[in-house]
């Protein structure tokens, strides 16, 4: 909402003189940039036209409350759930017999062996490339084989700078990477001997049996790392950009403290009654991993807050006055006088408005309903 937005359907005007506090409603939007349409507002009316700078002696009783000067802060409940995610297959196009798997849970990273088939390694590599073609002397130029080179790099077999070309160089890299393995040294890498994963994975089941044929399905994996998956409104997007931080609630009551580390495209999900909405998704990262210890695929609350304004002049949502005039004011107490100052008004949230324009300092202190 902004400062020209107005109180409608306002009451009669009482005597020329008199002051008067009475609740009224003003229909609009909570927070103006999120367009949360039909929003009733509590504001307080007053019939008074007289100029700013006009004072009355103030009642004794009169409630007041600080004009503040900080950030303007929106808060969004959410519910969610605390795992290690959705998990995906992962497997092998090389022919012959699984004979070792990982156990359920192991945490695997760059150079580890996924599973073994006839009992050579099946090596996990980070990329976002899935391996589509053998590496090999006189193979074409591609970003597979930069990143390649960037893992054999990162795993202390590769020298040079990292580029596209597969050179004798990659060659005589993958041969001392082979000899580490204890596979022939050959140069080449077939396809199937490696799996690229965009970063370390956790073995979250094994979906083959050893004895049993190499395929597309041996081990289902996920995320290393606990993580929140929420889902809030598409229209609430703006304020919940990665980097937002998130209080969470865990099962027994203990609070901790999270952060958006992602943000989806909208999705379709079904409410409690069943019909599909479209809802945003989020990844909610723990700043301490350690406080999801002992727990998995639970059910957690949260609060997201997020600054819509930095350094804001700030008045309660309950001290405004809608002028009959149009426009909005408060009544500012000052050494036994209170005075009606006109202001301009910004955004809305929590009970608190931004105050843009106007007569009105930090620390003045405005009237309030008591």
């Amino acid at each position: 909402m902004t400062g020209d937005q107005q109180a409608t359907d306002a009451p009669a005007a009482p005597q020329p003189g008199r002051r008067r506090r009475a609740p009224w409603l003003i229909a609009g939007a909570c927070i103006a940039v999120l367009g949360i349409a039909g929003t009733m507002l509590a504001v307080t009316w007053s019939a008074s036209s007289s100029d700013d700078g006009d004072a009355a002696n103030a009642d004794a009783d009169v409630a007041t409350t600080p004009v503040t000067r900080g950030d303007l802060t929106e808060r969004v409940r959410l519910s969610g759930r605390l795992g290690y995610g959705a998990s995906q297959e992962l497997g092998t196009s090389l022919g012959g017999t699984i004979t070792w798997l990982p156990d359920a849970g192991a945490v695997l990273d760059r150079g580890a062996t996924l599973f073994r088939v006839d009992d050579d390694p099946v090596v996990l590599l980070l990329g976002a490339l899935p391996m589509w073609r053998q590496f090999a002397e006189g193979m074409d130029d591609g970003p597979d084989v930069l990143q390649l080179e960037q893992n054999l790099a990162a795993l202390g077999f590769f020298e040079r700078e990292p580029d596209q070309e597969f050179a004798g160089s990659t060659a005589a890299a993958i041969e001392r990477w082979q000899k580490s393995l204890g596979l022939e040294r050959t140069g080449t890498i077939e396809q199937g001997r490696v799996v690229f994963a965009p970063a370390g994975v956790r073995v979250a089941e094994r979906k083959a049996q050893i004895g049993a044929g190499a395929g597309a399905s041996v081990i289902a994996v996920s995320d290393t790392v606990k993580r929140v998956s929420a889902f809030i409104a598409p229209n609430l997007e703006a304020i919940a950009p990665v980097g937002t931080p998130v209080q969470l609630t865990l099962p027994g009551g203990a609070t901790v403290q999270g952060t958006v580390s992602a943000v989806g495209a909208p999705v379709e999900q079904a409410d409690d009654k069943g019909e599909k909405k479209l809802k945003l998704p989020l990844t909610i990262t723990l700043d301490d991993p350690a406080a999801a210890d002992g727990l998995d695929d639970v059910g957690v609350n949260g609060v997201l807050t997020a600054v819509r304004r930095e350094d804001a002049l700030l008045v309660p949502v309950t001290a405004l006055l809608a002028r009959t005039g149009g426009g909005f004011a408060v009544e500012v107490v000052e050494k036994g006088t209170v005075k009606t100052v006109s202001i301009e008004l910004g955004l809305f949230a929590d009970g608190l408005v931004e105050v843009t324009g106007g007569k009105l300092e930090a620390g003045d202190e405005v009237v309030v309903p008591e």
